[in-house]
């Protein structure tokens, strides 16, 4: 983290808390710098997807307040398609499948759904040289925070480039969030999927961020930036609904968020966690792979699906409106569909609506 972005940041807490700002603020912080070595690794991790083939098993555990949830897939991938996934192992929806598309890369390259510009602009990347695991060689590459804490861990494949395994941290660097693992691995010559299973959720067309202060014209909630370092960098539209899906990360965590106008019927939330904020507003919460939150506010459904920290996700919904609702009619309200239009960037992501 730069100098000037701390000094912006810690300006900002001193308003919020209403205090008076210092003539000159001395911030100590160490100087940042990636390591080259680290960037031209995750720099491969990003390609690897594009020219390599394979056919692999991947466990996917992500830890919230209601201990860990699990997921093994089996993926088979091939370079010039995408990715079929099979569910092996879910308590929710064994043996659901889906089809990944080859990445277009319009956001531009990715590390495991994370943007790596962001992933970059973010934290410090620092390379830790050789290992290995599930007996393949590999380099370890590591992203910190702008306090030195750990953030995630990555090995990349030395032979292909591939990402074999990935684990994210909370903010006191130690208490992992977030891991994906492949346990076997395969890589092939070549591959073709001939009999491709259904497509992930689509229907979806590319707004892009130059129509974004069009959009904020217009009433919809779109915030540059969110708590948690997320910064938005992509917009699509339903073509059907035409709710907006505003795309948010960090270049670790990821956080879509769908906004459509109406109110939220309660009835279709069942089996989420309602909570009343200070407004009086509900949300409904389910944590999960992904995890969800659902509100409304000043005629708009909310609907945010992401992979962060419960307790940073909690955050990041309270930095939306929260009015309460006004009494509506039924042909006002809006079920839980938007959750099923998510376009996740991860494989996991292809198949979000069954897991979470």
């Amino acid at each position: 983290m730069s100098l000037s972005r701390l000094a912006v940041l810690v300006s900002t807490a001193l308003i919020g808390f209403g205090l008076p700002m210092p003539a000159a603020a001395v911030v100590p912080l160490a100087a940042r710098e990636d390591s080259p070595t680290a960037v031209n690794w995750l720099e491969r991790a990003a390609a690897a997807p594009d020219r390599v083939s394979y056919h692999g098993t991947q466990i996917i555990t992500s830890w919230g307040p209601t201990g860990a949830s699990s997921a093994m897939l089996d993926i088979v991938h091939a370079a010039s398609q995408g990715s079929e996934i099979s569910v092996v192992g879910s308590g929710s929806s064994p043996g659901a499948k889906a089809f990944v598309q080859r990445a277009n890369h319009t956001e531009g390259p990715t590390v495991d759904g994370g943007p790596l510009a962001l992933l970059r602009a973010t934290y410090e990347l620092v390379y830790k040289c050789c290992t290995d695991t599930i007996g393949r060689a590999a380099v370890l590459v590591e992203a910190l925070r702008g306090d030195k804490t750990l953030a995630a861990r990555f090995w990349i494949d030395k032979a292909t480039g591939l990402l074999l395994q990935r684990e994210l941290f909370g903010p006191d660097g130690k208490t992992m969030v977030r891991a994906t693992v492949f346990t076997d691995l395969d890589i092939e010559d070549s591959e073709f999927i001939g009999h491709l299973p259904p497509m992930a959720p689509g229907g979806v067309e590319a707004v892009g961020m130059n129509k974004v202060d069009s959009l904020r014209s217009q009433g919809w909630t779109c915030s540059p930036s969110l708590p948690s370092d997320l910064q938005l960098y992509d917009v699509h539209q339903d073509t059907a609904s035409k709710s907006l899906q505003f795309s948010y990360s960090d270049g670790l965590f990821n956080v879509s968020l769908f906004e459509q106008r109406g109110e939220l019927d309660p009835s279709a939330v069942a089996g989420y966690t309602g909570i009343t904020t200070e407004e009086g507003a509900r949300v409904y919460q389910r944590y999960g792979m992904p995890s969800y939150a659902m509100w409304s506010s000043d005629g708009i459904v909310y609907t945010l699906v992401g992979d962060l920290p419960y307790d940073q996700l909690t955050k990041v919904v309270a930095a939306f409106p929260h009015q309460p609702p006004p009494t509506v009619t039924a042909v006002q309200r809006v079920g839980t569909g938007l959750a099923k239009m998510a376009k996740w960037l991860t494989p996991m992501g292809a198949l979000s609506w069954k897991l979470g």
